[in-house]
């Protein structure tokens, strides 16, 4: 009888344990990891938006004899976004690599590293970078003077545990430090103006403004206009342009006002 009573309580036991997907003895081991284990400030990944500027293109000079052929600018003013990105990475100074009991963390003089997060352990502050990219959940510890920790750590449950293993850095004063990278972004035009020739059409001088107002690129808003084919000062759409010679191909022209 008290075999019976022992069986049952096998089983009883097992069932605690194991409880169709949900595994009581996981949730025990992320519980007490919890405890021995280092919370994680992470930072955002990738480049940041540092600033913003506006370019304009004040496009051809005033009072000189220009020559525009057909489906080519006559004048233009274009004004551009640009906007300016960083990104935060440590760096080798030099070749090495991190020795321990088991397989080396190697480094390459210049091979940007991310930065994943930081931890503080005991008061001090580290910076957290992945040991290698198919092992992302491994971290160098990395001070803020740039030397490098003795332990590892692992990321378990978005917190940081130590590794027991020591490491030796080699050569000794192999540091990461600290660089910023950063790129620039041009964009279409977000305003101004496209005067295009288009040649003639029914007798008449053709051209085609097109308005970068509020707009992203060719997405502006496009005007036929057309004028008398003789010489002399037209004005579109504020801009005066004195007509020299026109023809199907080409105009001769002299801008007055932007």
């Amino acid at each position: 009888m008290k075999k019976i009573s022992a069986l049952i309580a096998l089983f009883s036991l097992s069932g605690c344990l194991y409880a169709g997907d949900i595994s009581v003895l996981e949730s025990r081991k992320s519980f007490v990891e919890r405890w021995s284990s280092y919370p994680i400030t992470y930072f955002d990944q990738g480049s940041k938006l540092v600033k913003t500027e506006y370019i304009t293109d004040k496009g051809m000079p005033v009072n000189e004899v220009l020559t525009a052929y057909k489906g080519y600018t006559v004048v233009d003013a274009k004004t551009y976004r640009k906007d300016f990105y960083a990104a935060e990475y440590l760096r080798p100074n030099m070749d090495g690599a991190l020795n321990g009991a088991s397989i080396p963390v190697v480094f390459k003089k210049n091979d940007l590293k991310q930065v994943v997060g930081q931890v503080v352990i005991d008061d001090e502050s580290f910076l957290l970078v992945p040991t290698y990219k198919d092992k992302s959940d491994f971290m160098v510890l990395v001070r803020r003077d740039g030397s490098l920790s003795r332990h590892l750590g692992q990321i378990r449950y978005k917190r940081l545990v130590l590794l027991d293993a020591d490491y030796v850095p080699y050569p000794a004063d192999l540091r990461l430090e600290p660089v910023t990278t950063s790129r620039t972004e041009q964009t279409e035009p977000v305003k101004g103006f496209d005067i295009k020739y288009e040649g003639i059409k029914a007798d008449r001088m053709a051209f085609t403004y097109l308005d970068y107002a509020n707009s992203q690129g060719d997405s502006g808003r496009f005007e036929n206009l057309s004028y008398p084919n003789k010489p002399g000062i037209i004005n579109i759409r504020g801009v005066g342009i004195k007509v020299l010679d026109a023809g199907k191909q080409k105009l001769d022209y002299i801008i007055l006002k932007k």
